[in-house]
């Protein structure tokens, strides 16, 4: 396929690498990388025909990206990067013959097995979703402060840097019914985003579902935790295991794995384990939610 890649930051570049590798012809757009052979996504548009096209640029510019393809009539595959926008947007209609966001740990071998284990847990009482990460650590190569995570103009912040968990919550608990939260900047890393929130919310299939975020983690985290009639099943994203009960599960995976996974199923345009722009929505009205509750310090119903 003749991919285009918009954004040649760490997730663009590694976007760019797996496709490659999976021997597709691979075109990058940044104003600002020298490597990239187009400045704008309607520069590319305009001078190539694609077939996919893969939004990784900051999120304060995706809303404007595909709002682009849809302008520009695109008909092929579209993959953007999560979340899907910085703030709720209202759509028009697209010719896109498939589209996904960037949600990729549905594509975790243990999230897989979770999903297939949890109906043997009987009916559910309690999940808790616990992700921390130290931020200059994130990319070794780049100074935190200056990265899109570190910066409110460019969309950043925990909240939608680490919305894996709350894509996952819906994903296998269903909407929510109500939240509340508490969050904000509480470290001394120089950002301007908050670095830690904290949220409890009621689920359409689980009664209480808490999810905490942070940048502040100086040993990495990516736990679940899932209480039923019928046991606990807890997962470590991190150490690539999962438990029912007294059962144990190793998983080997890699960095690259969940991510190619995601490609795989776009090329082959197979939902099954893929976000939706729908699904993806909702989790951008949830972040909005979030906030809400944690300004006005209140419960927030759907």
């Amino acid at each position: 396929m003749n991919v285009v890649v918009v954004g040649a930051g760490s997730i663009g570049s590694r976007h760019q690498r797996i496709l490659k590798q999976l021997g597709h012809q691979v075109s990058v757009v940044s104003a600002n990388s020298p490597n990239a052979e187009f400045k704008s996504l309607s520069d590319a548009l305009e001078r190539q025909s694609f077939d996919y096209v893969v939004i990784a640029s900051q999120t304060s510019q995706h809303f404007h990206d595909f709002s682009t393809l849809i302008r520009n009539k695109f008909k092929g595959r579209v993959l953007i990067e999560k979340p899907l926008f910085e703030k709720p947007h209202r759509l028009k209609s697209n010719l896109f013959s498939f589209a996904a966001v960037g949600y990729n740990l549905r594509f975790h071998p243990a999230i897989i097995w979770l999903k297939d284990t949890l109906p043997k847990l009987g009916q559910l009482s309690s999940a808790n979703f616990y992700v921390g990460q130290y931020l200059p650590t994130w990319r070794p190569d780049t100074d935190y402060r200056e990265s899109s995570s570190a910066q409110d103009i460019s969309g950043g912040g925990v909240l939608r840097d680490l919305s894996h968990e709350l894509d996952l919550a819906q994903h296998l608990f269903g909407d929510w019914q109500r939240l509340t939260s508490i969050g904000g900047k509480f470290s001394d890393l120089e950002i301007t985003t908050d670095d830690t929130f904290s949220i409890l919310m009621s689920a359409t299939k689980c009664n209480v579902v808490s999810v905490h975020l942070n940048y502040l983690d100086q040993i990495k985290q990516r736990n679940i935790t899932i209480n039923g009639n019928n046991g606990t099943i807890s997962v470590d994203l991190v150490g690539n295991s999962a438990r029912f009960n007294e059962t144990e599960v190793k998983f080997s995976v890699s960095a690259d794995d969940s991510y190619t996974a995601q490609h795989l199923a776009v090329i082959a345009n197979d939902p099954q384990n893929i976000c939706t722009v729908g699904d993806a929505l909702k989790v951008v009205d949830t972040i909005e939610a979030i906030e809400i509750a944690a300004k006005k310090q209140k419960w927030v119903s759907q």
